[in-house]
Parts: C-alpha cells; sequence; structure tokens
C-alpha cells in the first residue's frame, strides 16, 4: 500500500522553536526561574552534555523570537551561548 506524505505549512507563529541554552557552572536555576517568567516558554528541560538546557518556545514569529532570545535570554550575564532549532513545515503520511 502507497503512503501520501502531505506536506501542511504553518503561518509564523505555530512552528515552535527549541532553544539549547549554555549557562555558567552551578547557574541554570537562575536561567530557570527567569524563563519560568516568559509567557512563550512552554517547557524547561536540564540537560547533560554540550547545552545546559532545553526550552520550547510557542507562539512566536521570527521577529518576535530574535526579540526575546537577545533581549531577555543572552542579555542575561549568566548565559553563555543559545542555540536555536525552528521548524517550517510538518510531513504528515497518510494512507
Amino acid at each position: 500500500m502507497k503512503q501520501e506524505i502531505e506536506n501542511k505549512y504553518f503561518d509564523d507563529k505555530s512552528s515552535p522553536t527549541f532553544s539549547f541554552i549554555v549557562c555558567e557552572p552551578g547557574k541554570e536555576t537562575l536561567v530557570i526561574e527567569k524563563l519560568r517568567t516568559l509567557k512563550t516558554v512552554k517547557e524547561i528541560h536540564k540537560i547533560y552534555g554540550k547545552y545546559d538546557l532545553l526550552v520550547k518556545l510557542e507562539n512566536m514569529t521570527e521577529s518576535e523570537l530574535r526579540e526575546l532570545i537577545h533581549d531577555e535570554i543572552q542579555d542575561m550575564i549568566i548565559v553563555q551561548s543559545v542555540m536555536n532549532l525552528t521548524s517550517t513545515y510538518v510531513a504528515q503520511v497518510t494512507d
């Protein structure tokens, strides 16, 4: 049975962004406290490896995301770096 793939494009605000954050050692809790106050933050995960935190952001345009990352997250002196991954479409498989 052949499967059909349907690409569905979303408007700017419906694509989630995942931000990987590197904090100063031992300062993750302070960054988490700040992130919890931001309305577009939907999930915060403490992770191990190259990055310290994984944050899921939703309901933002590209310009709103840039502003949030620059003004709210990277501006924190205890944040060393931020890497963002944003989806642009979803491929749905249907029978």
